[in-house]
């Protein structure tokens, strides 16, 4: 309801100030046209076109940024609408799996690779949250900062060429105290690809189509590992079978990442979007957790055709 509120007087402010700028415009105008009639015809009709369109812009900024669908508008925007298709095959195309964005259908192998860069861009975002500073404790303060990323060589995310299922990796550092070395040196092997920022070179060039790696994603709050294993492609079919197991998570939270309040909108199929017609279930486990590695998958994400995934909400199992 806040961030509602917010929206709406951030509109108003807008409209105010944009009413303002068009009374002094017109003051301008009025004085242009007592020298040059003509000319202040012309010069008002363009300058209300530009205020209209900056105007429509940033109340469109101001929308799409804002909880709790900020998230959802940027997954949307990922697989835009071509100007010249029509909204009905849009929409059909979309229920049946198309990826309009790179206009093609996509097997679930293929799937597979998008989701999995994806998912190591929602790991970064996640990163930056404390590259910037944004990270709240149970307190409401910033005690992890830039500065912790800086002295322990941490949030990052590596791909390690190496094949390890979650169970072969768990075996294989133990739960001694020299687990933190194995993890340490599988980050400096060879062939290691290392992420800070989805802006980074090697990520964008990066396909993540090698058959064999795995994710260490670490941050402050600890190491969590992807096997090779990880990650399933699932259809709706697929889902339905495992969706009672699980909740959907998108409340508002105080402390911690994704914090903010991230919803769906309820009045539209999202099929028709192409959102929903394939979901990826992740299982991963964190270093130094003695609890036992799951076997069903810890979250599941929406995609979109395109293999992107939706940050939040997601589905965590009860």
């Amino acid at each position: 309801m806040l961030e509602m509120l917010l929206i709406i007087v951030g509109i108003i402010l807008i409209i105010l100030l944009l009413l303002l700028c068009t009374a002094w415009i017109l003051n301008k105008v009025m004085d242009l046209a007592e020298a040059h009639p003509k000319q202040a015809k012309y010069t008002l009709i363009i300058l209300g076109f530009i205020l209209m369109a900056a105007g429509s812009f940033k109340i469109r900024d101001l929308y799409y940024v804002r909880p709790p669908y900020r998230f959802w508008n940027e997954l949307v925007r990922k697989n835009p609408k071509p100007f010249n298709v029509q909204q009905e095959e849009f929409e059909a195309k979309n229920r049946a799996g198309y990826c309009w964005r790179d206009r093609k259908y996509y097997s679930k192998e293929e799937l597979w690779h998008k989701a999995i860069k994806s998912l190591t861009g929602r790991m970064i975002y996640e990163n930056n949250l404390f590259w910037d500073n944004e990270v709240l404790d149970a307190e409401g303060k910033r005690s992890w900062t830039s500065a912790d990323c800086e002295r322990w060589n941490s949030c990052k995310v590596w791909r390690v060429p190496v094949s390890l299922t979650n169970q072969e990796f768990e075996a294989y550092i133990g739960d001694g105290e020299h687990y933190r070395e194995k993890v340490d040196g599988l980050k400096n092997a060879e062939n290691v690809q290392s992420y800070v920022y989805t802006s980074d070179k090697n990520y964008i060039n990066d396909e993540f189509k090698l058959k064999d790696f795995i994710l260490i994603h670490d941050n402050i709050e600890g190491t969590t590992i992807y096997g090779k294993n990880c990650c399933r492609i699932l259809n709706k079919t697929e889902w339905s079978v495992i969706r009672k197991n699980y909740n959907l998570y998108s409340v508002k939270n105080e402390m911690g990442t994704f914090v903010e309040e991230s919803k769906i909108p309820e009045d539209i199929n999202i099929s028709s979007w192409g959102v929903g017609n394939f979901y990826l279930s992740v299982t991963d486990f964190t270093v130094g957790d003695k609890r036992e590695l799951l076997g069903n998958p810890n979250n599941v994400f929406y995609l979109n055709n395109c293999g992107d995934i939706l940050y939040k909400p997601f589905y965590f199992m009860r």
